[in-house]
């Protein structure tokens, strides 16, 4: 496969997502005096970076986020259109790889996937998906999200679907009160 393929695929989305990125930094900075980095492939730009992750001395589904001082991970992800905040929430499964190799491996004291959500009234929501333990349980042993693979824009996808009520899905307020308390 062409190792731009996605990239192709999603390039007029790449302002939408930088502008995520930024939001989410900027919100977790003024409300926790932290410093959050940018760390993934792209992450808050929107140029042209030639090349995988691994061409760019990274692994696939790294985090865009990064809080040093608290060793906190973030991917920050949401649909590209309007829905309603009841719809699943959708997760890439090279991101929950990534993140549980990492939990597993002891790099990190949280991973975290931030899903900003404009729903149809245009008020923005967002969500935060603790991936720790409980939530891996969920995944391998529970089985509790089912892989879906939709149709976008003509492309077959894959991802998790969570449930918008799921155990493991906190407010964003009730993230920065745990980023702070680690």
């Amino acid at each position: 496969m062409n190792k731009n393929y996605w990239k192709n695929a999603y390039k007029d989305f790449w302002e939408v997502a930088a502008s995520k990125e930024k939001k989410i930094k900027n919100i977790i900075e003024s409300e926790t005096g932290f410093e959050v980095i940018e760390i993934g492939l792209g992450a808050g730009s929107t140029a042209f970076i030639e090349g995988n992750a691994k061409d760019n001395k990274l692994e696939k589904g790294d985090a865009d986020l990064y809080v040093k001082e608290k060793e906190c991970y973030i991917e920050v992800t949401g649909p590209n259109i309007k829905m309603d905040f009841d719809k699943p929430l959708w997760v890439r499964p090279d991101k929950l790889r990534n993140a549980y190799k990492k939990h597993k491996r002891g790099e990190g004291k949280l991973h975290v996937i931030v899903h900003v959500l404009i729903q149809k009234n245009n008020e923005t929501v967002i969500r935060v998906i603790i991936l720790d333990d409980l939530f891996f349980d969920h995944i391998i042993n529970k089985k509790s999200f089912e892989l879906v693979n939709p149709i976008i824009r003509g492309k077959k996808e894959e991802y998790y679907e969570l449930p918008p009520e799921h155990e493991t899905i906190i407010s964003l307020k009730d993230f920065i009160k745990k980023l702070k308390e680690l």
